[in-house]
Formats: structure tokens, sequence, C-alpha cells
């Protein structure tokens, strides 16, 4: 029992004496605040925005322009090689043909210089063919075959189509070769007479014009300036033959020129 009260004691005794111990630390006692230099203030660390200097890196358009790729050149079409060669070709369009006659030369001398000028006149290949005359023939080719062997038995180097070319009508054309056969003249002196033309082999028409001095001359149509006066078959057959019966041989010479155009004509 005393044993039990002298624990009792000495526990009391010990709680006693670590009592001031444990409530000097919680208050100033000895011990004091402590002098630790480490605050528990705000820390001095600054969390505001970073002294750094912002990045130069920019994030803006690309300061490599749109040129940095190579670029492509559009793409071209194709053109035919054949297309893109020039045409050198030098021919000229077809025109229609025309025959060039010479008609004069003149020659000019200025000081040391001398100069020689050619004048051309130039005119159109006529078709023979057509026309009042030309064109009947064409329709009646027994008459154009006797008219050509008669022609041709005269001398004429030209076609039945030249021969008639000028005349007013076919009767008077048949009765001009019909004249010149019968009575043994130049078929183209009588022609020149009657209508004032003549043709050359090459188709080259010519007019007569009646000169200053009551010459005539045979010259280019465009050329005339007093042109020659035409005749009748019976004034014509006297010009070129005067010792005979001009009226007589007219007469005789268009009969014949009526009956072959009947009796070669055909009748649709």
């Amino acid at each position: 029992m005393r044993l039990v009260k002298i624990s009792t004691a000495v526990s009391v005794l010990l709680a006693l004496t670590f009592v001031p111990v444990h409530a000097g630390q919680g208050n100033s006692g000895s011990h004091g605040p402590k002098t630790t230099a480490t605050t528990h203030g705000p820390s001095t660390t600054t969390h505001g925005p970073s002294a750094k200097a912002p990045s130069t890196t920019t994030h803006g358009p690309s300061s490599k322009g749109a040129a940095a790729k190579p670029v492509k050149a559009p793409k071209t079409t194709k053109v035919d090689a054949t297309l893109a060669k020039a045409d050198t070709s030098t021919k000229s369009p077809k025109s229609k043909k025309t025959d060039t006659t010479t008609t004069a030369n003149s020659t000019t001398t200025t000081g040391s210089t001398t100069t020689t000028t050619t004048t051309t006149t130039t005119t159109p290949v006529i078709d023979f063919t057509s026309g009042a005359v030309g064109s009947k023939l064409t329709k009646n080719t027994a008459l154009r075959s006797k008219i050509e062997t008669r022609l041709t038995a005269l001398g004429y180097t030209g076609t039945a189509y030249q021969a008639a070319y000028g005349f007013k009508n076919l009767g008077q054309f048949v009765a001009a070769t019909n004249v010149a056969t019968n009575l043994g003249i130049s078929f183209d002196k009588l022609k020149v007479q009657m209508t004032g033309l003549t043709v050359k082999p090459d188709g080259t028409v010519l007019k007569a014009n009646v000169g200053t001095d009551g010459k005539i001359t045979m010259v280019d149509p465009t050329l005339v300036t007093n042109p020659a006066p035409t005749k009748s078959l019976g004034q014509s057959i006297q010009t070129v033959k005067s010792t005979v019966d001009a009226t007589t041989a007219a007469q005789t010479a268009t009969t014949q020129a009526d009956a072959e155009i009947n009796s070669t004509t055909v009748s649709k």
C-alpha cells in the first residue's frame, strides 16, 4: 500500500517538473523568439512579368517573301510549229489575165543623168466567145467550122471568134467572109473598114485612129483620139477594091450568108 503511494507521488512530482519546460516553449520564457534570419513573410522572389526581354522571334507573317519559293512559269499552250512559221510565200493572188502593150518611150536628160521612161498600157483579155456573134458561133458548130476553113484559105491566122469580134451581127460577119472569098481580097482590111477593129493572133485588140495627117493607124483602144469612121459592106468593098461593082458584090455576099446561116442553124 505504501509503495503505491510512493509511486503516485513520484509520478506527480515528475509531472510538475516537466510542465514548466513545455510551457516555456509556448511562451517567451528563457528561450525567447528564434532569431533565425529566415522569415516567412512574402517571398522576395518576384512572380510578376519576367524581366527577360520578349523573344525576338515573331510569329507574324514569315519574313520569307512569296518569291522565296521557286515560281513556276504559267504553262503555255503548245503551238503547232506549222502555224508558228511565218508564211514566206510571195505568191500574189490570182488576177485576171491581161495583155500589156508598150506604147511609147520617152528620154529625159538632166545634167549628166539620162532617164528613159517606158509607157505601157494594160488591157484585159477579151472573151471572144461571148457577145451577140460569138455566142451564136458557139451554138452553130457547123457554120463555125465552115467559116474557119474559109478564113484559113484567105490567110487569116486568128480564130473564127477573133474574126467575128466587132461585127454588129452574124449575117454581117458571114457576108464579109464571102466578099473576101469572092473578090480575093484581105478579110482583115475589109473588117477594119467595117468595124474599125482588128485582132492579132495573140488576142490583142487594136482600133483604127485617124491622125492629123489623115492617115489611119491601128493603136490600143485606150489611146484612140480620133477613131476612124466605120462603113457599110458596100462602102468597105469600094474602099478596098474600087474596080468592082461594090453594090452587087455586097448583095451577092449577103444572100450567100443568109442561106448558110439558115442551113446550119438547128431549130429547137
